[in-house]
């Protein structure tokens, strides 16, 4: 900075601040989010003493987006309503859309349908308004998934379909995980044959761009409907195939959601050893990461068999193994397993 002797002090303030502005981005990218907050504040205190009002807009996009990332809604918001209002300010109507659509995924995080949809609406607005054709499409997806969300399955679909169709313009990659959600609302509604058939494309897609972390997703999914077809050989294939990948993946949480599936399948075939085993590396896992829904719902799972199985020779060591992986009383460990 010190070499270009022929800027003015405002001009390599400018720069300076672009400059951490990008390293910020760098920081970004590689999840170093203390170091990208440091940087773009860094850019930011630049941009404010030099009076770069209009790019101060996309530092404090950029902050809202690593805010967001740690799940910091708050200060999110906070930083995309000071970039909106700089974009607002200077009449872009342009980078306003991609804020609002921001602004959108985090009232979604945080199940705030209206808001979610007001603010994508608003994004799809302008994205319509500039022709912005392919960036329309994200758009739709995640309205899709507001509706999805509300169980408002033809609204639902209809979003996916519209998303869908651009980005099969596009000849983009993002089908998959539109044809994926597709998948989801089909089967929420028992629409089997249909549901396989979008997890069928959306599994192609991902094999095809070697995505093999979302192939476990689907292979899940598509365990989820042949368990509930009943066809245990198919649900244990798919789920084997998950389970590889989340391994490879090293995916804890996703493991013990496929160590429930194995037990549930096992369970219905009333292996009730087998089920037992399965549930208990499931609980172990959602446990550590105080995941209180999910152990709940094995916890329920353990009592199902504890109930369902008088002669069960591992019975009696359910209640103690509860009791250790919970660090509770046995006595209330025991409590948990009774009929409600």
């Amino acid at each position: 900075m010190n070499g270009l002797k022929h800027l003015s002090n405002e001009s390599k303030g400018k720069l300076a601040g672009q400059i951490y502005h990008q390293l910020g981005r760098v920081a970004q990218e590689q999840r170093e989010w203390a170091t990208a907050v440091s940087h773009y504040n860094q850019a930011l205190a630049l941009k404010i003493e030099f009076n770069d009002r209009y790019r101060q807009a996309a530092t404090y996009h950029q902050l809202g987006m690593v805010a967001q990332e740690q799940r910091e809604w708050a200060t999110a918001v906070s930083h995309y309503n000071q970039a909106l209002a700089i974009y607002i300010e200077f009449n872009d109507r342009y980078e306003q859309a991609g804020t609002y659509h921001q602004l959108g995924i985090v009232a979604e995080e945080q199940r705030e349908w209206a808001t979610a949809v007001s603010h994508y609406n608003q994004a799809l607005a302008l994205k319509i308004e500039f022709n912005d054709r392919y960036s329309q499409a994200s758009t739709y997806h995640q309205l899709g998934r507001v509706a999805q969300e509300q169980r408002e399955w033809a609204t639902a679909v209809s979003h996916y379909n519209q998303a869908l169709a651009i980005y099969i313009e596009f000849n983009d990659r993002s089908q998959a995980s539109t044809y994926h959600q597709l998948g989801r609302v089909a089967q929420e509604q028992r629409e089997w044959a249909t549901a396989v058939s979008h997890y069928n494309q959306a599994l192609v897609l991902f094999i095809e761009f070697n995505d093999r972390y979302n192939q476990a997703n689907v292979n899940h999914q598509l365990g989820m409907v042949a368990q509930e077809q009943r066809e245990w050989a198919t649900a244990v294939s798919h789920y084997n195939q998950a389970l590889a990948l989340f391994i490879e993946f090293n995916d804890k949480h996703g493991q013990a959601r496929l160590y429930h599936g194995f037990g549930r399948v096992a369970e219905e075939q009333e292996k009730w050893a087998d089920a037992a085993n399965y549930f208990f590396n499931a609980l172990t896992i959602f446990h550590d990461f105080q995941d209180n829904h999910s152990t709940g719902i094995t916890v329920r799972s353990l009592a199902r068999v504890w109930q369902a199985a008088p002669e069960f020779t591992g019975k009696p060591a359910i209640p103690g193994q509860l009791a250790a992986i919970l660090s509770i009383p046995p006595a209330e460990a025991l409590a948990l397993l009774q009929p409600t």
